[in-house]
């Protein structure tokens, strides 16, 4: 099993392998390409938007599904990468910082869901194992 550490060290390794890649890629001259990359990124960050609305309106209350974060999160890389290669510092300081309330709201769903699922796991075996009450 792969602890917090080992994973967190392989994170901190691609965050740095990713970095340095941007400055050394074969496309680094293709102008189209990195305009359709900005463009991707902004086009998958603003569809969270649209995501979030109409799970609202699906549930008749504001709620903000994990599709969102997972938006939020893709769409903020793929805008670093190409301000990154613009080597523009406003929009790397927009979104390189803001990956990390992505990722922490990521891991608060996911770490919220194994607990609701051992929870009912827990609760299905004690209901599992009483046995019935049959009025005597």
């Amino acid at each position: 099993m792969i602890g917090d550490r080992s994973i967190a060290a392989m994170a901190e390794l691609l965050s740095i392998y990713t970095i340095a890649m941007v400055f050394r890629m074969p496309l680094q001259e293709n102008y189209w390409f990195w305009k359709a990359l900005g463009w991707a990124g902004l086009a998958t960050f603003q569809a969270r938007w649209i995501v979030q609305w109409l799970h609202s309106e699906r549930h008749k209350e504001s709620l903000v599904p994990v599709a969102f974060w997972w938006l939020s999160l893709a769409g903020a890389m793929l805008e670093l990468l190409y301000f990154l290669r613009q080597q523009d510092s406003v929009g790397i300081g927009g979104y390189f910082f803001s990956v990390v309330p992505y990722t922490r709201n990521l891991v608060l769903v996911y770490r919220k869901r194994r607990r609701d699922a051992q929870r009912l796991g827990n609760y299905d075996t004690v209901v599992a194992a009483t046995p019935p009450d049959n009025g005597d």
